[in-house]
């Protein structure tokens, strides 16, 4: 048999998208029984003039009342915040929940439903291996500003911990331009990079999945097409839908696929540092790529189809797909660099963090890359130069 037949695939999140798609929450809650929920937002995005009208408009001729609107978070989610939100959950009768914005709005929100579905008063026994066993409240998420490349996925992360569980993905993806285009060029470079690595993992990966790879194909096109322009013009809101699609469906697609090596490297680069992972990421990736060329590190011929697209694969020899791939998938990262610090050196990173990071990577990484490998990246990453 075909090894290609052989894989696992899941993709919970039914996806609206495009001109007046919050319009269809009204009937998407009526399909789950649901008609009260409760808004988690974050402060930043509501505070933006008009969103909260634009938000609360689309629901004007339908029978939703919207129950309350929690916008007490921001960017990060503690359980004191979600117990918060659950008291307001149930004072007020709700019986969905809606998380406007991203990142820490959209895991005070999973908790939240956690809470209330578990009727729990902590995640405690969650963080100690209890599974979540249960279907529950339904949970719509609508996108808005600055990504973390989670909210689409089976994972929370409370008060730094992780749960994860497979009711844990939203029911229901949101994608309007009306709230898509609230971004600041720095919150574009940042999601785009996290929405790159993960991503670009599906094609680096050891064993290929086709459905990954389907899903994963449409977010490197998206921002081969849209980057450069949505990097400039982060409130035009053709290019701002597209980068956010490429950031839900990278997500979906990632979690879907073993955690790459930009991914994992930024991630424990940014808790020692404290930086944020989509700053680490998009500077990671120039590194990682050029050290995947210069050690002819394989990659799937895939990577230059989506990135390239189909005139420019056709035109490559079978055998030099790969390489070429890379050195796309490279220009791409330097578009995205030049909208980021140059260097770790400049964010005034220490040197000697280096080695127990890349130690610690090594440990949760089965990937081609070896200890060593991830210490020359960090290396890498904290002497560029900008050249471009």
């Amino acid at each position: 048999m075909d090894a290609s037949y052989n894989y696992e695939f899941l993709a919970h999140p039914k996806i609206i998208s495009g001109k007046c798609s919050l319009e269809n929450i009204p009937a998407e809650l009526a399909g789950y029984d649901a008609q009260k929920p409760l808004v988690i937002a974050r402060k930043s995005i509501v505070q933006q003039e008009g969103i909260t009208k634009k938000f609360v408009r689309a629901f004007a001729d339908s029978m939703v009342v919207l129950g309350a609107v929690y916008d007490e978070v921001e960017n990060y989610a503690g359980i004191s915040k979600a117990r918060e939100a659950a008291f307001l959950f149930t004072e007020r009768g709700c019986d969905s929940l809606i998380a406007l914005g991203s990142g820490a709005a959209v895991d005070l929100a999973k908790a939240v439903n956690v809470l209330v579905s578990e009727k729990a008063d902590n995640l405690s026994a969650f963080y100690e291996g209890k599974a979540i066993d249960d279907i529950l409240k339904p949970l719509l998420f609508v996108p808005a500003g600055r990504t973390n490349g989670r909210e689409s996925s089976n994972t929370m992360i409370i008060d730094n911990r992780e749960i994860k569980s497979d009711f844990l993905y939203p029911e229901v993806i949101v994608i309007d331009p009306r709230m898509t285009s609230v971004c600041r060029s720095d919150d574009v470079a940042e999601s785009a990079a996290i929405a790159f690595a993960q991503s670009f993992a599906v094609f680096a990966a050891k064993k290929h999945n086709p459905m990954t790879a389907a899903v994963a194909h449409p977010a490197l096109s998206y921002l081969s097409q849209c980057l450069e322009q949505g990097l400039k013009r982060p409130k035009n809101k053709s290019t701002s839908i597209a980068l956010t699609n490429a950031s839900v469906v990278a997500s979906i697609a990632y979690d879907n696929t073993r955690p790459g090596t930009t991914n994992l490297l930024a991630e424990e680069l940014a808790r020692a540092t404290d930086l944020s992972v989509g700053v680490v990421t998009g500077m990671l990736l120039p590194s990682v790529i050029e050290l995947m060329g210069k050690k002819e590190f394989p990659v799937s011929d895939e990577l230059l189809l989506a990135i390239g697209g189909l005139d420019v694969y056709a035109a490559v020899a079978p055998q030099d797909r790969a390489r070429k791939g890379l050195e796309t998938a490279l220009k791409l990262a330097r578009v995205l660099l030049s909208f980021l610090p140059a260097s770790l050196k400049e964010l005034n990173v220490q040197k000697y963090i280096f080695n127990e990071v890349a130690r610690t990577v090594a440990q949760k990484c089965d990937d081609i890359f070896s200890e060593n490998d991830f210490a020359e990246i960090l290396e890498a990453a904290w002497g560029r130069r900008r050249e471009y």
